[in-house]
């Protein structure tokens, strides 16, 4: 069996069982009573929106169950007894298996996993709610900070967080950091970042717990080691300067002496030409007999994974039309739908390697977009089916429906980024189709 179809296997167990009945409860109390409504029947809710109104979410959820007629507002106060973290401890257990149960399946860098860690700011209902829990010193629409850890290799979203904007990413990545080491196990990781993750204590503990990266810096980022380098890649020494050490003397105190003391701190410096013409500096512990410029550069570039990951997750799977501007309900859509993507991406890893690729001029992948489509049909039809050959008919009849929507992969594709301040799906007015 594949990592695939064991995973929605252990879903269909996992959800019914004690253990996660007592995960998914805020208080002692709730989901005491008979109900409607059941825990699992919330959880299969949740995997099943997409994107529409909350009224035609729940019809179509009514008769997919046969649970009989249940309003809005009972569904409202069913969810909001429900843990949002449970589909954080759903998603986590199933990559847990993944890394440690399915290691033949893992893709790795020289042995590495290549976790990228990015944010994006996520739309929510408007209301004066959400900007009060969300934005209370912003006049300008709610939002809410949203940060993914990503493997790049295997396509999976190792670890969501949903925070309140202007969160500090710094310390939303030491928690990806964390959640990561527990998900992958034996597999060493070197971690992928951008600018506006450049911090010299995050860079003194890293190397002192032999944790691997690899950053892109800002051009004042230790401004004068860069004009000192000789060579496009190189090993430069990071000595003590009162200016660069005085604000760490309270924020991180062993730092801030271990640099007074004129200790050193060595990083590696490599430049990369990038397709715009500029050279960029890339910071990193890794290395040079192991991991030449090259490698770095190859590193840094498949980065892009998660920036083409949260358009896919914006986009195709529609995760910002959120249907509620309460924190714990927001945090349900959010986590609910980041496990529904590793789901999907773990059929198309599976899918994508039975196409026979020479018959074809380009190298083909599946149909992103179709796939999302047929799994959101599907995928509760086979969680419901409580007959284990006919559940395992309907993941076949799954898996060769993804299998024939195939397109050829776009190399080097570019669009300009378009921010846009304003709300694209207002509240009352959602799709209903």
């Amino acid at each position: 069996m594949k990592y695939s179809h064991h995973q929605f296997e252990k879903l269909v167990k996992h959800i019914k069982s004690k253990e996660i009945k007592e995960q998914a409860k805020k208080e002692a109390k709730d989901f005491t009573r008979k109900r409607k409504l059941s825990v699992d029947n919330l959880i299969c809710y949740n995997l099943n929106k997409r994107g529409l109104t909350t009224k035609m979410e729940l019809e179509d959820f009514i008769e997919l169950c046969n649970i009989g007629d249940v309003s809005s507002p009972a569904l409202l106060k069913q969810r909001e007894k429900l843990n949002p973290e449970v589909f954080k401890y759903l998603h986590h257990d199933l990559l847990k298996d993944f890394y440690t149960l399915f290691q033949e399946e893992v893709k790795t860098y020289k042995g590495y996993i290549l976790s990228a860690i990015d944010g994006s700011e996520w739309e929510i209902p408007n209301t004066k709610q959400a900007r009060q829990r969300w934005n209370p010193q912003s006049t300008q629409c709610a939002r809410a900070q949203v940060s993914n850890c990503y493997d790049v290799l295997n396509c999976y979203v190792l670890d969501t967080e949903v925070k309140m904007s202007k969160h500090s990413e710094l310390d939303i990545a030491k928690t990806h950091l964390k959640k990561t080491k527990e998900i992958v196990g034996n597999f060493p990781v070197i971690r992928i970042m951008d600018r506006g993750y450049n911090s010299l204590s995050e860079i003194y503990h890293s190397i002192k717990a032999n944790e691997k990266f690899v950053i892109r810096i800002q051009s004042t980022f230790l401004k004068s080691e860069q004009k000192k380098m000789q060579s496009d890649d190189e090993w430069v020494e990071v000595e003590y300067e009162y200016n660069r050490i005085r604000n760490w003397k309270d924020k991180d105190p062993e730092f801030y002496h271990f640099l007074k003391a004129r200790n050193i701190l060595k990083v590696r410096f490599v430049k990369v030409e990038l397709d715009t013409g500029e050279i960029e500096v890339l910071m990193t512990n890794l290395e040079q007999e192991k991991f030449s410029s090259i490698d770095l550069e190859h590193i840094y570039r498949l980065r892009w994974g998660i920036e083409t990951n949260f358009h896919y997750l914006k986009e195709s799977m529609k995760m910002t039309n959120i249907s509620s501007s309460k924190e714990d309900l927001i945090k349900q859509e959010i986590y609910s739908q980041m496990l529904v993507f590793n789901m999907l991406q773990s059929i198309q890893n599976e899918v994508e390697e039975e196409i026979d690729q020479s018959k074809y001029k380009h190298k083909m992948k599946i149909n992103s977009n179709m796939a999302i489509g047929y799994i959101k049909r599907y995928m509760i039809i086979i969680f419901l089916e409580e007959d284990l050959d006919k559940r395992n008919e309907l993941y076949q009849v799954l898996h060769q429906k993804i299998l024939k929507h195939i397109i050829p992969v776009r190399n080097n594709r570019k669009y300009d980024r378009n921010k846009v301040t304003r709300n694209k799906h207002h509240i009352n007015k959602r799709k209903s189709f």
